[in-house]
């Protein structure tokens, strides 16, 4: 609730570029076969997304390897079992920020090995 209310003290200006950096973010990882709540639809600067059936990684893994091999942080373990991811955008997450992590995020997960 803090951050939420920063932003909307700070940032507000900015609040529209979050929530459209991270509607790309849901769409792209959708689109790419992950599992979205709400099939992809995303009303803030929150994603949560589970890992496509096809994953090359376990949900285990995955945000360990994101940071070791990308340089990406962000939260696992949501949800009953553990299966969603959460990924925030906010005010130090620019479009380039957003590219790297979609393109690194299938990348891992689905790129023939």
């Amino acid at each position: 609730a803090c951050m939420g209310m920063f932003a909307i003290q700070n940032n507000v200006e900015r609040l529209e570029e979050d929530h459209e950096r991270a509607k790309r973010l849901a769409t792209s990882l959708y689109e790419a076969g992950f599992y979205q709540p709400q099939d992809g639809k995303v009303q803030s600067n929150i994603v949560y997304f589970g890992l496509p059936q096809n994953s090359n990684v376990s949900k285990e893994e995955l945000c360990l390897r994101l940071r070791e091999d990308y340089g990406i942080l962000f939260g696992g373990g949501y949800n009953k079992g553990g299966e969603l991811f959460r990924l925030v955008t906010h005010k130090d997450v620019d479009d380039e920020d957003i590219d790297r992590a979609i393109e690194s995020i299938i990348n891992l997960c689905l790129s023939r090995k």
